[in-house]
């Protein structure tokens, strides 16, 4: 029984390896521009087919990847939302920032590179097909904060906001994974003056000019 526990602490600790070699590697480099083969050698392992024996596929192990980190994330952002709902109040945008980000922002230590690997996907195909495939309970919390973010910006036309969503989301991950590939961690200070800014990129006034095109004016 004993041998048998420690094989399968083996085989698990070989699986985690290798998750989280990928996640660099993938974070590195993107991933198209990492090999199966790669992944195996930076990670040490020798037996030509044990990607293949773990996941089955390198799609799949980018999928592990997404199990292997989002439970944490997504315990963190309920967490916030939770202690957001008991201080009262309406959600605001800026507390939906902090939900989005700090969460991501604490992976940023002891060799996580999730938020690294995320930048690199975020204009892939792959991306999107690889969370739909992840087990929904481990995204709601952030669907909960892109619906937070619609309804506290329920004044902009809907064109105008999810334009400014999708560029705070992108600003975030663009930011955070200079962090992470500098391998330092912003302080607090430092995430709110970061949510200032994206708070304020969310509430920005349309311009004259801006409303004018909208509206088919010529000026």
């Amino acid at each position: 029984m004993t041998a048998k526990r420690g094989r399968y602490s083996a085989g698990e600790g070989t699986r985690v390896l290798l998750i989280e070699t990928a996640e660099r590697l993938f974070a590195r480099r993107g991933y198209d521009g990492v090999t199966l083969a790669d992944i195996r050698a930076a990670a040490g392992q020798h037996n030509a087919s044990v990607i293949g024996y773990y996941f089955g596929s390198k799609e799949n192990l980018l999928r592990a990847i997404f199990a292997h980190r989002l439970p944490a994330i997504s315990a963190d952002r309920d967490a916030l939302a939770a202690r957001s709902i008991a201080d009262g109040g309406a959600p605001t945008t800026r507390t939906a920032l902090w939900i989005l980000v700090q969460p991501l922002a604490n992976t940023l230590r002891d060799g996580n590179n999730y938020v690294g690997l995320l930048d690199r996907l975020m204009e892939t195909e792959i991306l999107a097909h690889s969370f739909r495939s992840v087990d929904p309970a481990m995204t709601d919390s952030g669907f909960g904060v892109d619906r937070a973010l619609h309804t506290a910006l329920a004044e902009l036309p809907e064109e105008l906001r999810r334009q400014r969503i999708g560029m705070v989301y992108e600003s975030a991950l663009h930011t955070l994974a200079r962090y992470n590939r500098s391998g330092t961690v912003p302080g607090r200070a430092e995430l709110s003056s970061l949510i200032d800014a994206w708070d304020g990129l969310l509430h920005a006034p349309a311009s004259d000019e801006t409303r004018s095109i909208r509206d088919g004016i010529r000026i």
